[in-house]
């Protein structure tokens, strides 16, 4: 990513791109984030130092803002789009957001929804670093379930902190994190019109399990009917064996709630199906490797953004490294 201190261009006129915007004045930084029509006004002193890392995906933003000092930050979106965050360093100080302060309590299963046609009011602390993920409302209702679809409006209608599966939101944390860790070093990789898709498709599943994860209440399926949605969701994957599907994309094409497909492949497999579609990622990116440039590369294209995740659970299943076994099959090419 290339620093650069000059206005943000419009979000409707970015296809894609990477960059990185540092400033010292709080009110440039508060204009960095395009359509947020934020103020912000510091409340500890000292000089303030602000940046933020941006990648843009075809109408989904990625961003990653630090703040050096206490604000208060005050914005509104545009309805049709829908925005979450949480931190990725929480700094000095309390942080009270829409009036909420009680972050202290199950906060790695909190996440901030900024949408909402009041706008949203938060008092940040002091060194904080917030991750970010901006996505068109229809979009995100267009890939989820009947029942899922409610929980997401009443999101997208009002500011606040909310409360979702740790798992969900520890996910969405690894894979910001993950994710522009590896833009920071290879930014190139966004030329690529594949794992561009790749990246932007994680970036909906990854909000849309944090948005709705635990919200379906569906009962257990019977063993036959159990059968049948693994039995489908196997040939989904099958069928789209170079796009790595989700677990978001099973349920829609499936017409079930995440709850009655997780009893599915518990029953039949003793596995989520999260899981499931890891182990077939984890071997699309193993063939993949042998016709790849580079390890990050076949991550990449298999949707794995966060790369040492990614190397951990490639060694666990497999018992090496990726970068070991992509040596390997590269001697075995010459």
């Amino acid at each position: 990513m290339t620093p650069s201190h000059a206005p943000n261009p419009p979000a409707a006129a970015v296809a894609f791109g990477v960059r990185v915007a540092r400033t010292g004045d709080v009110d440039e930084q508060a204009a960095l984030l395009d359509g947020w029509n934020q103020g912000y006004a510091q409340l500890s002193a000292g000089r303030f130092d602000g940046q933020i890392e941006e990648a843009w995906l075809d109408g989904v933003h990625l961003f990653v803002e630090s703040t050096s000092r206490r604000l208060m930050q005050r914005g509104a979106l545009a309805p049709d789009r829908v925005a979450i965050g949480l931190p990725l360093q929480r700094g000095q100080g309390p942080a009270v957001f829409c009036g909420v302060s009680d972050w202290g309590q199950g906060e790695a299963a909190r996440y901030c929804g900024f949408s909402g046609s009041e706008g949203f009011e938060f008092y940040t602390p002091e060194g904080l670093a917030m991750a970010g993920l901006e996505l068109s409302r229809d979009e995100l209702l267009a890939l989820a379930t009947d029942d899922e679809r409610e929980r997401i409006e009443r999101v997208a209608a009002r500011a606040g902190l909310h409360l979702a599966a740790p798992g969900s939101v520890a996910g969405l944390r690894d894979f910001m994190q993950g994710a522009f860790g590896m833009l920071r070093t290879q930014p190139g990789l966004l030329d690529q019109a594949a794992l561009r898709g790749q990246l932007r498709q994680s970036a909906l599943s990854n909000a849309l399990e944090a948005l709705v994860h635990g919200a379906d209440e569906a009962d257990e399926p019977a063993p036959q009917r159990a059968w049948q949605l693994v039995e489908g969701a196997r040939a989904l994957v099958q069928q789209e064996a170079e796009s790595p599907l989700t677990v978001a994309q099973l349920c829609l094409t499936l017409g079930v709630s995440r709850r009655t497909l997780q009893s599915a492949f518990q029953q039949v497999l003793g596995m989520a199906p999260a899981a499931f579609l890891r182990a077939v990622r984890l071997a699309g990116a193993r063939r993949a490797l042998r016709g790849a440039a580079t390890v990050t590369e076949a991550a990449a294209q298999w949707g794995f953004w966060h790369f040492s995740h990614f190397a951990q659970d490639f060694r666990r299943m497999y018992g090496e490294l990726p970068s070991q076994a992509w040596r390997r099959m590269r001697q075995l090419r010459h």
